[in-house]
């Protein structure tokens, strides 16, 4: 072959691999981001495009280990002070310095009452923020507080003059942090795009664009990945495991999941019935929970007990889950006189792998003991507004992740009194679930977490349905592994060889 031909193959073959490195990465998730302003947010596909936007304190490793991000060094100085020696040189993407006042803005920003923040709960150990220096922050928090380091790896910090001078509303539809990836546009519905941020810390991304588009259906996920139009789809359900699998262009990776899927209970609403032990119990008995396994997930799921499994720290050994007898319910039932019971049950379409499914034969599982189940079937955005909002409907399809696999991280979340997403009140849990997160010493944290849940068991308050494998479809253009956290972590991401 002449010198002259195969020279003009070679560049050829080079600019056809640079444009194919070029084509943006496209991710596939179930819903679109709620906001783009992370002291607003506290739910998973908004929190996947943020965390490659901004950057946090620290950064929380796939085995669960914590490594510096904006924070180069920390240490906790006594049970309830934390020093940080933040990063220097550090740029947002507007060109301001990071420093110590941005830490201390975001901070104080999410714990602003008036900017009712669905995350100040989470923050809430939090005293006191100081820049000490440029380029030191002390925290001082309330209490001992065992997880500060898994909440200060998610404490994704803003520009303090990006955000001052839009203004909320404006910031959370055109952010600006420090992240890997900066805002290049979003079309709310349609897609996200970012682009990598060439000065950022750590070295430019080697995926230089990235664009997330929500995509509720999971069939229309996979035929994306399946044409190519997609890199990256989430929530790949049992049914299309094996249409993935002999993909030419695709494979599966998985891990085991960490959010459960539950059904809650509104005990606080105006279905009075719901406050009585005895229908809450029914409502256990009645739904079973390994058919549902067995018959909508092939068995990839692991079913939870009081919200928990034998991985999460305060896992109680000696309760074992509700066992399904229709029988008993409907006695339940009869002796709380309210047999023909109406009652709401609220599911969201498309956020979880088959959630619709799930709600359906729980809904014809209460039908079958008694219960007259009205299923109300939500946009995914629509539904947990008003879930966090206090608006929930009787009982309601929802998942939390547990990431730290912590029993504090679920609990007090989804069953303390007026927190984030919790419809109960028992004054004995509420102390047991803050003993629990006010020592660092681990056997009084178990001890409580384990009469906790015995309380939550018996009690019944909520239907503990499963966790389930996470199942992702990943084009084979890219290089990435999922994290058990539901983290899509771009930087770690880059095209393949």
């Amino acid at each position: 072959m002449p010198r002259t031909v195969r020279a003009l193959l070679a560049l050829t073959l080079a600019l056809l691999v640079g444009l194919a490195s070029a084509q943006p990465v496209v991710v596939m998730q179930s819903a679109d981001p709620n906001t783009l302003d992370p002291t607003q947010n506290r739910e998973t596909p908004t929190f996947n495009a943020l965390l490659n936007i901004y950057d946090a304190l620290l950064f929380k490793n796939p085995d669960g280990s914590f490594a510096p991000s904006l924070a180069a060094s920390w240490t906790a100085t006594s049970d309830v002070t934390w020093e940080f020696t933040l990063r220097e040189g550090v740029t947002f993407h507007d060109g301001t310095p990071f420093d110590a006042e941005a830490v201390v803005y975001t901070i104080e920003r999410i714990q602003d009452e008036e900017a009712a923040s669905p995350i100040a709960g989470g923050f809430s150990f939090i005293a006191e923020a100081v820049a000490v220096t440029p380029y030191n922050v002390r925290i001082t928090t309330t209490r001992p507080t065992p997880l500060a380091e898994h909440y200060f790896s998610e404490l994704l910090i803003v520009s303090p003059t990006a955000y001052e001078a839009a203004g909320a509303a404006a910031f959370a539809t055109a952010p600006v942090g420090t992240g890997p990836y900066r805002f290049v546009s979003w079309t709310r519905d349609v897609e996200l795009a970012l682009t990598a941020f060439e000065d950022h810390w750590r070295g430019a991304p080697a995926v230089s664009d990235v664009i997330f588009r929500p995509v509720p259906e999971a069939i229309t996920r996979y035929s994306a990945l399946a044409a190519g139009e997609a890199d990256l789809i989430v929530q790949v359900p049992p049914s299309l495991v094996g249409a993935i699998e002999a993909a030419p262009n695709a494979r599966l990776e998985t891990v085991a999941g960490a959010r459960v899927i539950y059904i809650g209970i509104n005990t606080l609403g105006e279905n009075e019935a719901l406050r009585d032990v005895r229908v809450r119990q029914a409502l256990n008995l009645a739904i079973d929970v390994e058919g549902i396994i067995e018959g909508i997930f092939d068995g990839l799921a692991v079913e939870t007990v009081a919200l928990l499994t034998e991985v999460d720290f305060g896992f109680n050994p000696d309760l074992a889950p509700y066992p399904f007898e229709p029988e008993r319910a409907r006695e339940l039932l009869a002796e709380a006189g309210h047999e023909g019971l109406r009652v709401q049950l609220g599911t969201p379409s498309g956020r979880y792998v088959n959630d619709v499914q799930v709600a359906q034969a729980v809904a014809a599982q209460l039908g079958a003991v008694g219960f007259d189940v009205d299923l109300q079937v939500t946009e995914y955005g629509a539904y947990v507004g008003a879930l966090f909002s206090g608006n929930a409907p009787d009982l309601y399809l929802i998942g939390w992740g547990n990431a730290p696999l912590d029993a504090d991280f679920i609990l007090v979340p989804l069953l303390r009194t007026d927190e984030l997403l919790s419809y109960t009140s028992d004054e004995a849990l509420d102390a047991l679930l803050d003993a629990g997160r006010t020592t660092v010493d681990r056997e009084a944290r178990l001890a409580a977490y384990r009469e906790a849940t015995a309380i939550i068991h018996e009690q019944a308050y909520v239907v503990p349905l499963y966790k389930q494998l996470d199942a992702y479809g990943v084009s084979e253009r890219i290089d990435w592994n999922p994290r058990t956290d539901e983290f899509i972590w771009l930087f770690s991401a880059s095209p393949a060889n």
